[in-house]
């Protein structure tokens, strides 16, 4: 019995101190906008995978049917043959932008379209 109302009164004791509360820590990341656009736009690119059925001889009439992907027209792959990566193509320089269909070059922030090449700003003064 003693000791139950040692405890006790320990545990009373404990509640009444005032712990410290804890300090939460702020990370402050410094986000470049062109990397931002980049990974924005990257990600609502389309994937440029497209799909055809072929049917392929097999022992086992039910696995006749495959689905085979393939990058489409005017898309590359810059993967491999079992992971695909398809990338559009675009003929004219898109350096300081991204392809983001076949053809169409989307500039950067800060950059617009002038002569087929993403220019900054501050080069049109020229």
């Amino acid at each position: 019995m003693h000791l139950t109302s040692t405890l006790i009164g320990l545990l009373i004791v404990g509640l009444g101190i005032e712990l410290p509360t804890p300090t939460v820590a702020q990370f402050w990341m410094s986000v470049d906008t062109i990397s931002r656009w980049r990974s924005e736009t990257l990600a609502q690119r389309a994937s440029g995978i497209c799909y055809k059925t072929r049917t392929v001889d097999t022992v086992n009439p039910n696995s006749r049917i495959r689905q085979i992907s393939y990058c489409c027209d005017g898309y590359v792959n810059e993967g491999t043959t079992q992971v695909l990566k398809c990338v559009p193509i675009c003929s004219e320089d898109c350096s300081n932008g991204l392809c983001v269909t076949p053809g169409d070059c989307e500039c950067a922030p800060g950059y617009f379209r002038k002569n087929g090449k993403c220019r900054y700003e501050l080069d049109d003064k020229e």
